[in-house]
């Protein structure tokens, strides 16, 4: 306390020297009153001296009365180690002034004026010490001097009958510094613990002004009688006070007059008297309005009496809108400003929950990827915004529509009827769709596939919902594109069976399931067999035997159909070095394997491991395989065609046979589609133009065979054409390698030779 001028120590320091000034005054009338009664134990006659010394004691706590004046004017905050050391010098003047009237005149004093100054100096001792217990080396001084003073003062009497008074006062003095030292860490003890807690009471109020100006929260307190105790500037901005108004209402009112809404809710949580959290109230306001979350509890006194309330109003508007807003975000197609696949799901499954019919339409867009691909993204994304505001147009505001990614929406329909509207509906997107869509100078002309499905059934769960329409859907594209289709049972069943089929194809050639049936070739100039093709088969475990028109096209779509021709044109390359040695042997070719940059490798490979000569294998092709990409089939096909391998254009006639292919494409053979040959009996035009396919492939170098040939008198009509090979059921109908005919039966070679009038 005495050394240290730390900043805590100063203010301690001032506030114990401070309480000893504040009561300096009257002390020190009280030590010139107590002088004066000194000097009237002596009267008449004064000792020489005494009055001197009356003066002198009158300057000393004249001189401290000075000091409480001004400490009165400017109260003593902080004060130096000087200040405290020149308290306890003053303290030890006084009492040393005190000592020189003791010494110099107790001794030769009368018995009465004796008593007077004992009884004096002992109330000195005692007042004086416990006034100065703030500076404890003041009162240690001061209680000393005293002490031995007063001792002295005895021994010099040289009366035996005051021993025992010295001794009283040996014991006396003791106790009085003990008593003053206590009081001085009392004393001590209580201001560092009034700083300390005005120190945190400063902290809390910065926090908490801080915390009212940098958050979104207000702090609020009531009194016993519902009034706030204390309005912030935050509580002010967050409530929209007026005014005088706080004063004029209480909280709850407030609240109630700005949140109506919540009017009941705010009643029972006050009424209750519990603490509550997280309560979300809606404040009306001229300014829109607001989204406030609030928090309270019961405030109590130490005699557990009901105080008030306190707690936290929270401003989270931005918040809410942020949330709101992100929400939105998630639940829209950021595009066409739809709803996303995201919403559509909770969309329906609320209302699957609640067992609402409802409808569901799936709807993909035809000849999209066309425009996409060949004028750029942004005509595509404009296209989808056109489709999107006619979708809306159809459905109207009752309708949910969504877009579930590229080019496919979906739109849900709820209420009664939901057939009927359905079936409307999607007649009108079809026709709605299809219409020309004029975008950068140009029109585009898509269209749709729609396919919708009802919910009656109270089991039918979300996933079901959405693979039915979807089911549809794709029924509606494989039926001819710019159609809708309703789901029905056997849909389903059609669309279970192609995923039996399509998990099937993946281990069908692993497991042995699929075979070559073979049918033959009939030249009709030799009536011998020249050649046969290869005919995949395929005899499913569960299912039986699926027809190659059925299984071809799913592995296409799934991406099987490589590793099924790979497969297919090695084994028939195989039975051509040994089984059917000498025979030209037909493969057929899908599309997507001339696309697959690796086809001339294998068939290379295969040529090499089989052993087959080039000339007796015989690639067939159907026309997509030209329309697709025609340079592209251009440069493989001459690239085969440099191996030897011979190549044929499958189903000629049909689809957009071009003669701008036979003379581009180095094909070798042309097959007639049976679909002429059936009708070479009832149509003259179908035998023209066998005819003048047969004339034109003479004319062009190329063999031609007609497919389909089940009769003798197709046979005639065929042969009389100048076709060169026919195969069909009237040859042998395709059957496995062990039972392929290498001859023909005797009676339909007779009529063979008897039709070309041959002996």
């Amino acid at each position: 306390m005495y050394s240290s001028d730390d900043t805590d120590v100063a203010r301690l320091r001032g506030t114990q020297l401070n309480s000893v000034v504040s009561v300096s005054l009257p002390m020190m009338l009280a030590n010139v009153g107590s002088g004066s009664c000194v000097l009237l134990a002596f009267a008449p006659h004064f000792p020489t001296g005494l009055l001197l010394w009356l003066g002198l004691l009158s300057l000393v706590c004249a001189f401290s009365a000075l000091g409480w004046y001004r400490a009165r004017k400017r109260p003593i905050v902080r004060a130096s180690s000087a200040s405290a050391h020149k308290a306890t010098l003053h303290a030890a003047i006084l009492a040393l002034m005190w000592a020189w009237m003791v010494l110099t005149w107790f001794p030769d004093a009368s018995r009465g004026q004796q008593l007077a100054i004992a009884t004096i100096v002992t109330g000195m001792i005692g007042a004086g010490s416990f006034v100065l217990s703030p500076l404890p080396y003041a009162s240690i001084s001061y209680t000393l001097i005293y002490s031995f003073a007063a001792i002295g003062a005895l021994w010099l009497s040289g009366q035996t009958a005051y021993l025992g008074v010295a001794i009283l006062v040996l014991l006396y003095s003791p106790m009085v510094l003990i008593g003053s030292l206590f009081a001085w860490r009392q004393s001590t003890d209580l201001i560092a613990a009034k700083a300390r807690s005005e120190r945190q009471e400063q902290e809390m109020t910065v926090l908490l002004q801080d915390f009212e100006h940098n958050a979104g929260d207000a702090l609020w307190e009531t009194a016993v009688d519902g009034k706030l105790n204390h309005v912030s500037p935050r509580l002010t901005d967050v409530l929209l006070l007026r005014d005088g108004e706080n004063s004029a209402y209480s909280f709850h009112q407030l609240l109630a007059m700005r949140c109506p809404d919540n009017l009941a809710q705010l009643e029972m949580l006050l009424g209750e008297g519990s603490a509550f959290r997280d309560v979300h109230l809606t404040m009306l306001s001229a300014e829109g309005d607001k989204n406030l979350v609030m928090t309270g509890k019961c405030l109590y006194s130490a005699e557990g009496m009901f105080v008030g309330w306190r707690g936290v109003l929270t401003d989270v508007t931005d918040k809410v809108k942020s949330e709101q807003k992100l929400r939105e975000l998630a639940h829209t197609d950021s595009l066409t400003s739809l709803a996303n696949r995201f919403y559509l799901r909770e969309a329906l499954s609320e209302a699957i929950e609640q067992h609402k019919p409802l409808a569901l339409l799936c709807i993909d867009l035809d000849r999209f990827k066309v425009v996409n691909d060949n004028y750029g993204h942004s005509v595509g994304d404009a296209l989808l915004i056109v489709v999107a505001k006619r979708l809306g147009a159809c459905a109207g505001e009752h309708a949910l529509i969504a877009r579930l990614g590229g080019d496919e929406f979906a739109i849900a329909l709820w209420g009664h009827d939901v057939e009927a509207a359905a079936r409307k509906l999607a007649q009108q997107v079809v026709q709605s769709v299809a219409e020309p869509i004029a975008l950068a100078e140009r029109q585009f002309r898509i269209g749709a596939s729609v396919g919708f499905t009802l919910r009656s059934e109270t089991h039918c769960s979300l996933d079901d919902l959405l693979v039915q329409a979807d089911i549809a859907m794709y029924a509606a594209k494989e039926a001819g594109r710019g159609r809708w289709r309703s789901y029905s049972h056997e849909l389903g069943d059609a669309n279970r069976r192609r995923l039996s089929i399509e998990q099937g194809l993946r281990s069908a050639i692993d497991n042995g399931e699929i075979s070559l049936h073979w049918q033959p070739k009939l030249d009709l100039q030799s009536g011998k067999i020249t050649g046969a093709e290869a005919l995949m088969r395929w005899h499913h475990p569960e299912l039986g035997a699926i027809s190659p028109m059925e299984f071809i096209p799913i592995a296409e779509q799934c991406g099987l159909i490589d590793s099924l021709d790979i497969w297919a044109l090695t084994e028939a390359c195989r039975a051509g070095t040994k089984e059917l040695a000498g025979l030209t042997i037909a493969v057929n070719v899908s599309a997507s394997q001339l696309q697959f940059g690796e086809y001339l490798h294998h068939l290379k490979q295969v040529l090499r491991s089989s052993g087959i000569a080039p000339e007796k294998l015989e690639l067939e092709l159907t026309e997509s395989v030209l329309i697709e990409d025609a340079d592209k089939a251009m440069t493989v096909l001459n690239d085969i065609r440099s191996t030897g391998v011979r190549l044929a254009l499958d189903d000629f006639g049909t689809g957009y046979s071009s003669l701008s292919y036979l003379r581009r494409f180095p094909f070798d053979t042309l097959k007639i589609d049976r679909s002429f040959v059936t009708e070479l009996l009832t149509k003259q035009d179908a035998r023209a133009i066998v005819r003048m396919i047969a004339d034109l492939a003479k004319e062009l170098g190329k063999r031609t065979v007609c497919e389909g040939v089940e009769s003798d008198e197709q046979l005639q009509l065929v042969r009389a054409a100048g076709c060169h090979e026919i195969q069909g059921y009237l040859i042998s109908p395709p059957c496995p390698l062990a039972a392929f005919p290498y001859e023909l039966d005797a009676q339909l070679r007779a009529r063979l030779l008897a039709a070309a009038g041959t002996p």
